[in-house]
């Protein structure tokens, strides 16, 4: 994790030329033309890029192929191994070093703001290191995070920082989210305006986020300590948090490209490489498609890209091996910058956290009896709410296919996942819930479909790719690169990929 002498430039680099151009310069060492000083204003966007590359390639393709949105095309090969659940040790490298160097911007940007007695900053510093370091976690299992970003000699120059336990993060996790709480305050003078390219410096919604991002560590801890969860969730509840509802304009924390032709959206500035070629590597993958057709669920429509006969297919999942005539089957689509050959891809943003995904939270802290859902919304209304928020995420492109009635046509439907089970047990409910939620993330939240899976099971209808290297086992964390095991003493031995990660008790 050698990203230390690099910040000041990353942050100077990534602002000046985009957040699809990150994974291209990392290794620039001067440019005459960018101040090699880092100020709030350069820390914080780079640090939303950093991020924001790494949740818009890597760990959006690793986790839609994995939650079996997409599946590799039987015309080219780049994700192969990964359908084979046989990715090498370096094939989650990119993802560890730009979540790092976003960290690593966050952190400066936390010292940065307490020098100057900036709280909003701070406050957001501190929410995107929660936000993080969640993701390397989740991803990784236990991984350097008190000694993480402490390689300067200001800060003790660790430059072998020691492996924690998932425990110890999400504990960290939960403190800087209570700590940024107390700073929030919409109303200071000095806040972030533009350089903020997510909520562009409302503090109202970052409280909102903050909260939303909370509720989503408590209860990925809820199967590891039910009780202890439950009695820290009914406390947070009893404060009255605000989480991300759509009732403010922009409440989906998410970055938006397309404003240069430098800035296009990080997957498909990946596919349109010189590399790549624009290849299309990507194949919407049967798994999902069927079922959505199978509901009549109209977002089988946005998610992928329609046939000439006007018809969504797939192709099944693993099944790269088998020709299959172009044509015959979906892509993913522009809107979730799967076109590898449409610039309109570049336009896709990358979803941190959505209106949809804060009501299915919601909705299941109901549905399992908790003392929190004695007041506000049912988990049947959240439930449907969930729907209706990721409908209004696409509400031009379903108006323009099926009318403005989509989600009321959908919902009413009497499809089997659009009736939920009011009257069933928890795991019933908890199948429902987390299951739409799936729909809902369809190659717009990838990585998080996956890790929700291995917390609870659902969907419970993903098939084994016949070409699995691993038999009925499915991948359950990612790889350390070597990175690690060859340069940090404290590297506590490879994980193998079903190796689960503390939470995954299932």
């Amino acid at each position: 994790m050698s990203i230390k002498n690099k910040l000041m430039l990353t942050a100077a680099v990534g602002l000046a030329l985009g957040a699809s151009s990150c994974r291209k310069f990392m290794n620039v060492n001067t440019n005459p033309n960018i101040s090699q000083t880092a100020t709030m204003a350069t820390l914080l966007p780079a640090g939303q890029l950093w991020v924001g590359s790494a949740l818009g390639v890597d760990l959006q393709v690793n986790g839609s192929i994995w939650s079996q949105y997409w599946t590799q095309t039987s015309t080219a090969s780049q994700y192969i191994a990964f359908e084979q659940y046989a990715p090498g040790q370096d094939a989650f490298s990119t993802p560890w070093t730009d979540l790092y160097r976003g960290a690593e911007n966050f952190y400066q940007l936390q010292k940065l703001a307490d020098s100057l007695h900036s709280k909003q900053y701070k406050a957001i510093s501190l929410i995107m290191q929660a936000y993080t370091f969640q993701l390397l976690t989740d991803a990784w299992g236990d991984v350097p995070f008190t000694q993480a970003l402490k390689g300067d000699v200001t800060d003790g120059h660790m430059v072998n920082p020691k492996f924690d336990s998932q425990i110890v993060v999400y504990r960290g996790v939960l403190a800087y989210i209570d700590s940024a709480k107390k700073l929030l305050n919409n109303g200071d003078a000095v806040k972030p305006g533009s350089d903020d390219l997510i909520y562009n410096g409302d503090m109202n919604k970052w409280r909102r986020f903050a909260n939303t991002l909370k509720l989503r560590a408590l209860l990925r801890m809820s199967a590891v300590n039910p009780t202890g969860v439950q009695a820290m969730v009914d406390s947070f509840y009893a404060t009255s948090p605000d989480f991300l509802t759509g009732t403010i304009a922009g409440d989906d924390a998410q970055i938006k490209y397309g404003w240069n032709t430098q800035n296009k959206s990080p997957l498909y500035a990946e596919a349109s490489s010189t590399t790549l070629a624009s290849v299309q590597n990507l194949a919407g993958s049967s798994t999902c498609i069927d079922s959505m057709n199978a509901n009549g669920d109209p977002r089988a429509y946005v998610f992928y890209k329609y046939l000439s006969n006007g018809a969504v297919a797939g192709l099944t999942q693993g099944s790269y091996y088998q020709s299959s005539a172009a044509g015959t089957f979906s892509l993913p689509s522009k809107y979730v910058a799967g076109d590898a050959q449409d610039d309109s891809s570049g336009y896709a943003p990358v979803n941190f956290l959505t209106v949809s995904e804060s009501y299915f939270l919601q909705a299941e802290v109901v549905a399992r009896g908790w003392q929190a859902a004695s007041s506000g919304y049912a988990d049947d209304s959240l439930y449907y709410k969930g729907i209706g928020a990721n409908f209004a995420m696409y509400n031009n492109q379903l108006a323009f296919i099926w009318g403005p009635k989509a989600d009321t046509d959908y919902i009413n439907g009497g499809g089997y996942w659009s009736v939920y089970p009011s009257t069933g047990s928890f795991a019933q409910k908890q199948r429902f819930i987390v299951t739409q939620k799936w729909f809902s993330m369809c190659g717009n939240q990838g990585f998080e479909a996956w890790t929700e899976w291995r917390r609870t099971g659902y969907p419970d209808f993903l098939i084994h790719p016949v070409k699995s290297m691993i038999g009925s086992d499915r991948p359950r964390r990612f790889l350390y690169p070597t990175s690690e095991s060859s340069t940090n003493a404290n590297f506590p031995g490879v994980a193998p990929l079903t190796s689960k990660v503390w939470w995954d008790v299932l």
